[in-house]
């Protein structure tokens, strides 16, 4: 039994990053310990029934796993612990209820939208990163190794991640797209900052903790992306180094930000996440509401997998800014997507019609009806399913093409496949329709404002011609286009 509150944990680990930096700005004291420290291996491992981290060990011995539930676990004890400003942190939760929403929709995506950006920089620059990785990664894993050994931990782990993350979705195909997102949505933070030291005002919430995982653990240390980060966003640079502060560590917003921004600033955001990130969730639900029916005879409680230490189902393809990628599908995610719908159904009708009018002006609207057969559930320490909730039909009445391909939508995706097959190159004006067709069909009207570079504001141009266009009607042009290309 020990008295004290100990994370375990690595300095490189993303999940770990967010929870270490809950505990900070709580001002809870805490011990971090790697995973090489004896009790981690003898008694956490066998505990938890795998090897992951971050694990939170309470004063009383319990253990706590994953970052989401650890920051709730201390949520949930905000209340009994000590009511004076100076000796605990703000909540991760706003007052404000729908900022509350926005701030699980933030978690979602950081924790996960971001995985891509975050493995690619990691693991594809290795002239830069690699001897700065294989120093990390043994003082963790393997501390008193001898060098023979620390070298073989080291392989064995790259390896794994690696894998991973191709498995996410990074290749070669996909390796511009992913460099050019990236930098689309720093340059969006980064202005986003301008005005507020923390994404929703001046006190950090769990989208910020979400984001921060990423955007310090890997994009912010590792010596590739973090010289790339203070360049083309010092702002967000700065603020991986407040959120890993106690203190508030904002005097150059002193007087000048508003305690808690409108939800409507948030719309750049928010449109970058409908474009990179919805089509992702929606094939995981997609996926797993096809898996689940297969398996009417799972039982509520279990995960359906045959290692407690595998999260992912099955692989499905997605369509990603006009490329088809495979990635895997993991229902930890349908589990931070409930989190968001959840405090989204809580919202008083004002309330959620405010945030259903954004949403649907940012392209994201989709999220608030994709919905599961099965809840995911977080029981013990690893994601379990729910009772099934649609013994007739697995689809909800509300969302049929959020989950079931229509044959619009497959010769949508099927025109797409074959335009990066055509014979001869259109032109660059056909290329600009070409382009402002697949945005409208896939995201809807464009946003106001558009990229500063040249290129950027040609094709926002050519999307923003669209206006009002449906997606279904951009859809059959599309298609059309595509088919004319090909004659």
């Amino acid at each position: 039994m020990t008295t004290d509150t100990i994370l375990y944990g690595m300095p490189g680990s993303l999940y770990t990053a967010k929870v270490r930096s809950y505990l900070r700005k709580q001002r809870i004291p805490f011990e971090e310990r790697s995973p090489a420290h004896p009790h981690f291996r003898e008694h956490v491992v066998s505990t938890i029934g795998r090897w992951i981290i971050p694990v939170l060990q309470t004063p009383d011995g319990t253990l706590v796993q994953d970052g989401s539930m650890i920051i709730d676990h201390f949520e949930s004890l905000r209340d009994h612990r000590s009511s004076e400003p100076r000796e605990q942190g703000p909540s991760a939760l706003p007052p404000d209820p729908l900022l509350r929403v926005l701030a699980h929709l933030f978690e979602l995506f950081g924790g996960e939208g971001l995985l891509r950006p975050a493995m690619h920089y990691r693991w594809n620059f290795d002239a830069d990163n690699l001897e700065f990785l294989r120093r990390d990664f043994t003082s963790s894993l393997a501390p008193e190794a001898s060098a023979t050994e620390q070298a073989e931990v080291f392989a064995f782990a790259s390896s794994r991640m690696r894998s991973a993350t191709k498995a996410f979705g990074v290749n070669a195909e996909t390796i511009p797209l992913i460099e050019q997102a990236t930098r689309e949505f720093l340059s969006r933070f980064n202005q986003h900052l301008a005005a507020t030291p923390y994404l929703l005002g001046t006190t950090p919430s769990h989208g910020d903790y979400g984001l921060l995982g990423p955007l310090y653990a890997h994009l912010g240390r590792d010596p590739y992306p973090s010289a790339m980060l203070k360049q083309i966003a010092p702002r967000v640079w700065r603020w991986t180094e407040r959120m890993n502060a106690p203190d508030e560590d904002a005097a150059e917003y002193l007087g000048k930000a508003p305690q808690w921004v409108e939800p409507e600033a948030l719309a750049p955001l928010l449109a970058f996440i409908a474009e990179d990130y919805l089509p992702e969730i929606q094939a995981h639900v997609a996926f797993t509401n096809a898996w689940l029916a297969d398996r009417p005879e799972l039982l509520a409680g279990t995960s359906g997998v045959k290692k407690p230490g595998i999260r992912s189902i099955g692989v499905t393809p997605m369509q990603w800014r006009g490329l088809s990628v495979d990635v895997m599908v993991m229902p930890y995610r349908l589990l931070l997507l409930q989190r968001f719908q959840d405090a989204a159904s809580a919202l008083e009708p004002e309330q959620s019609a405010r945030l259903r009018a954004l949403l649907q002006s940012t392209g994201l609207e989709a999220l608030l009806d994709l919905r599961c057969r099965r809840r995911v559930i977080h029981q013990g320490y690893s994601e379990v399913w729910g009772p099934d909730s649609e013994s007739v039909s697995f689809v909800s009445p509300t969302i049929p093409k959020e989950i079931i391909m229509s044959d619009l939508d497959h010769n949508f995706q099927t025109a797409v496949a074959n335009s990066k097959t055509l014979s001869n190159r259109p032109d660059n004006a056909t290329m600009l329709k070409l382009y402002a067709l697949y945005k409208q069909g896939s995201v809807g009207d464009a946003p106001e404002e558009g990229p500063d570079d040249m290129v950027g504001m040609f094709k926002h141009k050519a999307w923003a011609e669209n206006h009002g266009m449906s997606q279904d009607d951009a859809k059959k042009a599309y298609v059309a286009l595509v088919e004319s290309l090909q004659d």
